[in-house]
């Protein structure tokens, strides 16, 4: 076990010193060549010559290329200022998309800086002219960005509202390839909050949605590949349909030569009806109509043979473009296809370690739960007393909730001769921590009432401050803890009721109407040290926690309670409950049983927080006499 927690630690070292070794790389500058001076020089004399000339959109742009270039080479505050330069310009002209891109570079810059904050202001203008724009895309891109810096400031539930609000822009556009960044990202914000659940499920969804959109990419390239292909055959075909017309017209120009030749004969078989004389003039006749058909034919076979070469130039031109457009499709397809296997490759690869990782932390964290679950068992044996409070009231209730497993809240009582004292306990912190200030303050109390007999509240509260200052070495150490606390001592024979508060209140009902009384406004230890020591110097520390007296009478209902069940946050509108509506639960039920109140109090509690975590412990103790 040992040599792990030494491995974990060198390990921890090495990444912090690679994590910090890859940042001054990343911030290193790099000396501009001589054509990046000269380019700047260039610039420089053009943007003077345009703002001369009135120009302000050119100079405008060359502020912007050469910041580009102080930027490209690591001089984040000289491409700020040209940035800058180039802003104010574009506010005079009131270019709206200009200048939300340049607050957009100018909030890259700070962040490659280093300097988040401002960082966050710009991409935050950036945001507000892209809402006014109605640009989604520009305002998806702008929340992704300021979720980057603020995962940066470590302000993780500032992010997740930016990607979620992303995310809904997303949808409406049904934009896969958004909403697998969105979900990249709140992946990448929940594994940094330590949200190792939330971080699985955004991961897989932005698996699923990287597999879609990649999916898409795949399908368009081969539906691309499969209309080539079409258009292939189509030339196919076409260039049977010329060869055919081809045929058909030499077919047409043998059929005329040989009725010309069967004509020649009829006329042959006609000489020996007629004359030399006539058989001349027809010969001669017939000599010129066929040296003029022959020429007309030829003619027309030249031209057929120009258009026919033109059309099987222009044929054999269209097949070779398209087979080198098919060749070069089939290139970018292999090449996105082998992209695609290595992305498979590296998501498989990440799975696999995430695989490997979730199941180490499930380890963990079921020894842990076990542990947790244990502590609970010491935790409810120690609070859970007899005899039970409603022996000693028997029209009395306590309503116990703890935030986790185990709670930093506590309540306690126990009898003293005649008087029964009873406390509502709110430690500092929840879970573990809570749960170890709950055991030193039941210990403490036990203590201070049983063992040294002292009855009175503020004597108790006085005594448990020292007693756990004390315990927490607070006078030599930096530790602040302490716990808040509601404590009333009840004398049933004398019909009398003491009590003193630490940050904590008294609420009576009586004769139909309320009391509220305060308790001091510091709690016990921690900050109240330096109020102590002030009233110790002065003489007057038996001051520091004021007892109140109350006689008790049929009918009184008291309660003592700590501040988990009025922060709650829920209800329609996502705000704390607050103490004010919290007494005014209690003053509309009061009359009622006590077993019936508590069960009113547990549902009203689960139908305010809805779907909210539970944000404290609870205890609320309620007595009527």
């Amino acid at each position: 076990m040992k040599v792990k927690i030494v491995f974990g630690i060198l390990l921890a070292i090495l990444l912090t010193s690679l994590i910090n070794t890859e940042l001054k790389a990343q911030n290193q500058k790099f000396p501009l060549s001589r054509l990046d001076s000269a380019n700047i020089n260039i610039y420089k004399q053009k943007a003077d010559k345009y703002r001369a000339n009135g120009d302000y959109r050119e100079e405008s742009d060359c502020y912007n290329k050469i910041a580009t270039i102080w930027w490209e080479h690591n001089y984040f505050s000289q491409a700020a200022d040209y940035y800058i330069k180039s802003l104010e310009i574009n506010k005079k002209l009131a270019n709206a998309n200009g200048i939300a891109m340049i607050n957009s570079n100018l909030a890259l810059i700070y962040a490659d800086n280093g300097e988040y904050e401002k960082a966050l202001e710009y991409f935050d203008k950036t945001l507000s002219i892209r809402k006014s724009r109605k640009e989604k895309i520009g305002i998806i891109a702008a929340r992704i960005n300021m979720s980057v810096v603020l995962n940066n400031l470590k302000r993780y539930d500032e992010s997740i509202k930016h990607l979620n609000a992303a995310l809904d822009i997303a949808r409406e556009m049904n934009d896969y390839t958004q909403m697998r960044s969105c979900y990249g990202m709140l992946s990448e914000t929940y594994e940094k909050a330590g949200n190792l659940e939330k971080s699985m499920y955004y991961f897989e969804l932005y698996k699923t949605f990287n597999e879609l959109v990649e999916g898409k990419k795949v399908t368009k390239a081969y539906n691309y590949a499969k209309e080539q292909e079409l258009k292939r055959k189509l030339a196919e075909k076409e260039n049977q349909i010329k060869e055919l017309e081809l045929i058909k017209k030499n077919y047409e120009i043998i059929t005329t030569k040989k009725n010309l030749i069967k004509t020649e004969k009829e006329k042959v078989s006609l000489l020996d009806t007629i004359s030399i004389k006539e058989l001349k003039i027809k010969y001669l006749e017939n000599q010129k109509k066929l040296a003029q058909a022959i020429a007309q034919k030829n003619k027309l076979l030249i031209r057929n043979i120009i258009y026919i070469t033109l059309i099987i130039s222009l044929l054999l031109f269209i097949f070779i473009f398209f087979y080198f457009q098919k060749l070069k499709s089939y290139k970018i397809l292999r090449i996105k296809n082998a992209e695609i296997s290595q992305k498979n490759e590296e998501i498989q690869i990440q799975k696999n370690n995430i695989e490997t990782l979730l199941a180490e932390t499930s380890l963990a964290h079921e020894s842990i739960k076990k542990s947790i679950d244990y502590a609970a068992f010491i935790q409810k044996a120690m609070i859970n007393k007899t005899p039970k409070l409603s022996e000693y009231f028997p029209n009395s209730f306590i309503l116990y909730k703890p935030k986790d497993i185990v709670g930093g809240d506590f309540y306690w009582y126990s009898k003293v001769g005649t008087k029964i004292i009873v406390a509502a306990v709110d430690c500092t912190g929840h879970g573990v921590p809570g749960a170890f200030l709950t055991i030193l303050g039941n210990n403490l109390l036990n203590r201070i009432v049983n063992i040294s007999g002292l009855t009175m509240p503020g004597a108790i509260l006085k005594q448990m401050h020292i007693e756990v200052g004390k315990s927490l070495n607070q006078e030599n150490s930096n530790n602040k803890d302490g716990m808040d606390m509601a404590l009333c001592t009840i004398d049933t024979q004398e019909n009398k009721l003491w009590f003193a508060g630490a940050n904590n209140p008294l609420v009576m009902f009586q004769d139909n109407k309320i009391n509220v009384v305060k308790g001091e406004k510091y709690g016990i230890a921690g900050m109240a040290n330096f109020i102590f020591d002030r009233m110790k110097e002065s003489g007057k520390s038996e001051e520091m926690y004021k007892t109140h007296e109350f006689n008790i009478s049929k009918d009184i209902c008291i309660y003592l309670f700590s501040d988990g069940y009025s922060d709650q946050i829920g209800g329609r509108e996502g705000k704390k409950l607050k103490t004010k509506y919290f007494i005014n639960l209690l003053e509309d039920h009061h009359k009622k049983p006590a077993s019936v109140q508590k069960k009113y109090l547990i549902d009203f509690f689960e139908k305010w927080k809805g779907n909210e975590e539970q944000v404290d412990d609870i205890v609320v103790i309620g007595i009527k006499f």
